[in-house]
């Protein structure tokens, strides 16, 4: 399902007053989204063993979770090195004055680092193009929201201080909720201090976790799939306001028939001005493992401050 507000596609050309938007593969944004405001995606790097690999690129979906199966080991992620975002970034300076990269949350990435060494190095090879970073707090498609809204922004011409203004405000209402529907790849991984002490001993259980203004808590823990969904689904009942006018992403690992009827019913429930269901990237979902249901959320700003 993707439902998108009615807005005309945007053609990037060369304009002295446009601002572009750069961020990583972590985004999860819709390729037809990127193609519309000509966001930059810099792929993550990951290796198994002595290979190496670009998220998105390099590996499908299907072929890293096969490849999981069949030897039970996790890739090792890196950040993109700052060449990347300055490469991203050079890139984007082909068709616009400035950039706006918007990165990872910094609270389960060091990506944030990479991009603002980026910027610190960016003036010697675009001494004519200024750089802000932009801190999502979130990741998936909670760090694609944010981005989004820069895009938006940006594509109506508006300043650097109003793309990162529009940013800022949907970074500070965006939530993401996650139910795992294993914890055997987040317990091989350990990389999530609040959500590793979840594992041990409880392999049976359907986690939620949440990630909202750059922190991590754990929601829930309930034992079933379907228990684990309406929990989900609830969380959704009681953040948002009757009437809001909510943009949601609803997201999976490998699970796109319970994504798809899980978006449905956001659809029936609540006034959704853009609704999108969109898969993780297959690094993100290597961590979190298959049967992972996800929703990325805002309520327009009137009525989150009601």
């Amino acid at each position: 399902m993707h439902s998108e507000l009615a807005e005309m596609p945007v053609t990037p050309t060369r304009n002295d007053s446009r601002v572009a938007i750069v961020c990583e593969s972590t985004c999860c944004l819709p390729a037809e989204l990127v193609a519309r405001y000509g966001i930059g995606i810099i792929p993550v790097p990951f290796s198994f063993g002595t290979e190496s690999f670009l998220d998105g690129v390099d590996m499908t979906a299907e072929e890293l979770y096969a490849r999981l199966e069949a030897t039970h080991q996790l890739p090792r992620t890196s950040p993109p090195a700052p060449g990347a975002y300055v490469q991203a970034c050079s890139d984007a300076a082909e068709t616009a004055s400035a950039v706006v990269v918007v990165t990872v949350s910094a609270a389960i990435s060091t990506f944030q680092r990479s991009a603002r060494l980026a910027a610190e190095l960016a003036p010697e090879a675009l001494p004519n193009t200024p750089i802000t970073v932009v801190d999502s707090g979130s990741a998936g498609m909670g760090q694609g929201f944010v981005a989004l809204a820069a895009a938006r922004a940006a594509a109506s011409t508006a300043s650097m201080q109003s793309v990162v203004h529009a940013a800022e405000q949907v970074r500070q209402r965006i939530r993401l909720v996650v139910t795992l529907d294993t914890l055997e790849y987040l317990a091989r991984a350990s990389r999530i201090p609040q959500v590793a002490s979840m594992v041990s001993g409880l392999l049976a259980i359907k986690p939620m976790i949440e990630l909202a203004n750059g922190e991590i808590r754990p929601l829930a823990r309930v034992r079933t799939r379907r228990r684990a969904l309406e929990a989900l689904f609830d969380v959704l009942q009681q953040a948002i306001p009757v009437g809001g006018r909510v943009h949601a992403a609803v997201q999976h690992v490998q699970a796109p028939e319970e994504a798809s009827r899980f978006a449905e019913r956001l659809q029936a429930t609540f006034n959704c001005v853009e609704l999108l269901t969109t898969p993780f990237t297959p690094v993100m979902g290597s961590y979190c493992g298959p049967g992972l249901i996800g929703v990325a959320w805002y309520v327009d700003e009137d009525e989150a401050d009601n």
